[in-house]
C-alpha cells in the first residue's frame, strides 16, 4: 500500500510535465503491476495523455492502448474518456509504422476490447483497417513462433513425457 501511494503521488507530481513516452510508460507500469491508479493519479494521467496524445508515436499508442485495456479487463478500471482517440491515432498510422512487438500489442489490445470490454467503451471506436490481417499475423507469430520456454518447463515436460503423460508446453487454440 505504501509503494502504491508513493507511485500515485509521483504520477500526480510529474504528470503535467510528462512527454508521450513517459505517459505511455506510466500507464504500462500500472498495467503490468496490476494496480488501479488512485483517483488523483488516474485524473493526472488522463490529463497528461490528453495533452500529449497528438504527439504520440506508434509505440506510445500501442503501449497505452494495451495498458488501459489490460486494467479494464483485469481490474475493472473504467476506460478513460480519451480511449476512442487512441484508436483514432492508431488509425492514423500505417501498419508498417509499428514494429512487430508494437503491432502485436495493438492486436492484443484489439482482442481485449472485442472479447472482454467492448461493451463499456466510451464513444465510438474505430479500428485500423489493417488490424485483422497484418496485426493478427504479427500477434500469431509472437504467440506461435516467438516463444521462449524455460529449461525448467522443458525438463518438466520431458519428465511427464517419460511417465507417459501426454502434455503440451505451449499450445494455440484452434482460432489462434
Amino acid at each position: 500500500a505504501e509503494a502504491r501511494a508513493a507511485l500515485d503521488a509521483a504520477v500526480v507530481r510529474v504528470a503535467q510535465d510528462t512527454n508521450p513516452r513517459d505517459a505511455a510508460n506510466v500507464a504500462w507500469a500500472f498495467a503490468t503491476l496490476g494496480l488501479m491508479p488512485g483517483a488523483e493519479a488516474r485524473a493526472a494521467l488522463e490529463a497528461a495523455v490528453v495533452r500529449v496524445g497528438p504527439d504520440m508515436n506508434p509505440q506510445n499508442v500501442s503501449t497505452t492502448l494495451w495498458s488501459v485495456l489490460s486494467l479494464a479487463a483485469t481490474r475493472a478500471v473504467p476506460l478513460p474518456a480519451y480511449y476512442p482517440s487512441l484508436w483514432q491515432a492508431a488509425c492514423g498510422f500505417e501498419e508498417r509504422s509499428f514494429n512487430r512487438v508494437e503491432i502485436s500489442m495493438l492486436f492484443h489490445a484489439y482482442l481485449i476490447h472485442t472479447e472482454l470490454v467492448g461493451g463499456v467503451a466510451r464513444g465510438e471506436v474505430t479500428f485500423p483497417p489493417w488490424i485483422m490481417h497484418q496485426a493478427r499475423e504479427a500477434w500469431m507469430y509472437s504467440a506461435r513462433d516467438d516463444v521462449t520456454v524455460s529449461s525448467a518447463v522443458k525438463e518438466i515436460a520431458s519428465i511427464l513425457g517419460d511417465l507417459g503423460i501426454r502434455n503440451e508446453v505451449e499450445r494455440l487454440t484452434d482460432d489462434g
